[in-house]
C-alpha cells in the first residue's frame, strides 16, 4: 500500500512539475452529473512563515443538483503530506469528526469552496504557536469521503 501511495505521488509529482498551482482533478458520474474535486495553490513554494492559500473546490458539472451524504461530520477533509507519504496535518494523520450523519447539495454553477492557509507547520492558520516542518516537498491533498464515492485531489508543494 505505502508502495503504490509513493508510486501514484511520483507520478503526480512528474505530470505536473515543481511550478504547477493546479492538479488534475478526481471526478465521477453521479447519475448523469459530472461531480469534480479540484485543489489549487497560490503558490506552488512556500516560504517558511508566509502564508499561502489553498483552495478546494467541489463541482457539479451535469445539470441538476447532487446530494452527497456522509456517516460523519467531515465532509471536505484536507491533508498535507510530506514526500515519504506521511501525514503531517493534521498532527497524527487523523481529524476528529462528529458521529452524525449529514449531507451536502451541489448544484450545477455553485462550487462548494473551502480555503486553508498554511504557513508550512503542523497546523493551517492560527493564532498559537505553531512547530514548523522541516524544508522539502509536501503535498496538499483534499478528500471527500462521501458514501457514494470517495474523491480526492492532490498537489504538490515545495516548502522553503
Amino acid at each position: 500500500m505505502n508502495l503504490i501511495r509513493r508510486t501514484v505521488l511520483g507520478l503526480v509529482v512528474l505530470s505536473l512539475g515543481c511550478k504547477a498551482t493546479t492538479t488534475s482533478p478526481s471526478s465521477t458520474m453521479i447519475g448523469a452529473n459530472l461531480v469534480r474535486l479540484s485543489v489549487s495553490s497560490s503558490a506552488s513554494e512556500v516560504v517558511r512563515g508566509t502564508p499561502v492559500t489553498l483552495q478546494v473546490k467541489l463541482s457539479n458539472e451535469g445539470s441538476a443538483p447532487v446530494t452527497l451524504h456522509f456517516s460523519d461530520s467531515c465532509q471536505i477533509n484536507p491533508y498535507i503530506q510530506n514526500s515519504a507519504g506521511q501525514t503531517v496535518l493534521p498532527e497524527g494523520g487523523s481529524r476528529g469528526c462528529l458521529t452524525v450523519i449529514t449531507d451536502l447539495t451541489v448544484t450545477p454553477g455553485n462550487d462548494v469552496v473551502r480555503e486553508f492557509v498554511w504557513t508550512g507547520s503542523t497546523a493551517f492558520q492560527s493564532e498559537m504557536p505553531l512547530r514548523p516542518l522541516p524544508a522539502g516537498r509536501y503535498f496538499f491533498t483534499a478528500e471527500v469521503p462521501a458514501n457514494e464515492v470517495v474523491l480526492q485531489a492532490m498537489l504538490p508543494l515545495i516548502l522553503k
